[in-house]
């Protein structure tokens, strides 16, 4: 492959995601932990109780097969896929396992919190150095679990731990997950860090987690107040990241299309996932979906205002239809679910959507991180017919590929543009395109700070 010999860039990673099974088992094998909620959640979801105590009781003694035991029990694999309740199930481990740092009362012990976490850290970014990654960037909720002077100290402290790779080949960078039910607390104390003496390691903010019941229009108020902060401090500007698009049971697959093209018209500078925007419909089949009123009503705007272009892609919107239909909801609570049903016909319709909103955010300039296996394996996605990557590359939509979470998923970048590369033919200097495009999409760039 042409420039084989260059580093590739991660660009979608998450910090407790990247951890392996051998670090994490490392760091369990000495300490006590309450797994009920862990154990809890697995066994509503797979079933079973998943025997983690007696497993890492085995590591302990040194009994032969344990690691294994505890590698099958700790990596979200084929076997697993599914949903995302599935994998959430898988990576309640990581997050009740980091927790053990926690006193009884729920307090939390900060200095050995953030021992562990930069720990962590300087373990995931060598790994990564290691699998010929020359720069990554890694999310991390510091959120709701922490007050303001924990969430404050915990964040110098990581971009600490990022600054130390400053002068190696490989460049780690952190982004911060904000909640999605609050994020002005957390934005606020970003806001401090990324004007602080270690800023420059402080690249985005990223909203991950469950999407559903989140609208990316509730976000228009925070992604106008990152522009404002980026017009302000052009040398700490802030990309933003935004999920969206990965899980959609929740809503009509023109409403599940739509979220991913807003997100970009509010100023998302990059997509995580957007399998919605390029899933094949035909994977659903024929089929019927429930959709909120209010979800009904923003889509029914959106074609309105977007009738011209949807109409150059074939989808014809009745503007008297939709004004009368309009007219009806106004009488229905907002809440009330209404049944959309899908035929051969509404599901070619969902793929001249998906080429209208393609070529609208290619020309916003907002790029696409596919995350192969997490797709597979999270998006439920297993044919690679249906993948969404096969539409990027059939329409020329501007993508990166990158792992999400490789700890878990256990599966390296290599891995994945390799599946990429195999299973939809991409040919070397396709692939090295791609490649190139992913140095030239790190949030430093896209937001200015850095010339490509």
């Amino acid at each position: 492959m042409r420039n084989n010999h260059r580093k590739l860039a991660d660009l979608h990673t998450h910090l407790y995601g990247c951890i392996d099974s051998a670090d994490f088992l490392e760091f369990l094998l000495h300490r006590e932990v309450d797994w009920t909620t862990y154990q809890d959640n697995y066994r509503r979801v797979y079933g079973v109780v998943p025997p983690i105590t007696e497993i890492l009781e085995r590591c302990r003694r040194g009994v032969a097969g344990s690691q294994s035991e505890f590698h099958r029990l700790f990596v979200f694999g084929d076997d697993d896929a599914g949903n995302f309740d599935r994998f959430q199930a898988k990576y309640d481990m990581l997050l009740h396992g980091g927790d053990s740092v926690r006193f009884s009362r729920g307090e939390v012990s900060l200095p050995v919190l953030i021992d562990g976490i930069c720990r962590f850290i300087h373990r995931t970014v060598a790994a990564q150095r290691r699998q010929n990654v020359g720069y990554i960037e890694q999310r991390m909720n510091v959120g709701l679990r922490y007050s303001r002077g924990q969430a404050e100290e915990l964040i110098h402290a990581m971009l600490a731990s990022y600054g130390k790779w400053a002068d190696s080949d490989i460049q780690p960078r952190l982004a911060v997950s904000l909640p999605r039910e609050n994020p002005w607390p957390t934005w606020e104390v970003v806001n401090k860090a990324a004007l602080g003496p270690l800023g420059s390691f402080l690249t985005g903010i990223d909203f991950c987690n469950a999407e559903e019941g989140y609208p990316p229009r509730d976000q228009r108020e925070l992604f106008d107040a990152v522009k404002d902060f980026n017009h302000r401090h052009p040398d700490r500007a802030l990309a933003i990241l935004y999920h969206v698009g990965e899980g959609f049971n929740d809503k009509s697959l023109e409403s599940a299309v739509r979220w991913v093209h807003e997100a970009a018209e509010f100023g998302a500078h990059r997509l995580g996932h957007a399998i919605s925007l390029g899933v094949d419909p035909r994977l659903y089949g024929n089929h019927t979906r429930n959709e909120s009123v209010a979800e009904r009503i923003d889509q029914l705007n959106y074609d309105l205002n977007h009738r011209d272009g949807l109409a150059k892609f074939g989808v014809q919107v009745d503007a008297v239809a939709v004004a009368r239909e309009l007219e009806r909801l106004k009488a229905l609570p907002t809440k009330y679910l209404l049944t959309i049903e899908y035929d051969d016909a509404k599901l070619d319709e969902i793929t001249q959507r998906q080429q209208y909103a393609i070529r609208c955010i290619r020309a916003l300039g907002t790029v696409i991180e596919v995350c192969p296996t997490s797709n597979r394996r999270i998006g439920g996605i297993t044919g690679p017919e249906h993948h969404p990557v096969k539409t990027f590359l059939a329409s020329d939509a501007p993508f990166v590929i990158a792992t999400d979470d490789p700890g878990i998923l256990g599966a390296t970048l290599a891995d994945e543009i390799a599946w990429v590369t195999e299973h939809h033919h991409v040919a070397d200097d396709a692939m090295a395109h791609i490649i190139d495009l992913s140095w030239s999409s790190r949030s430093e760039v896209l937001t200015g700070r850095l010339l490509q």
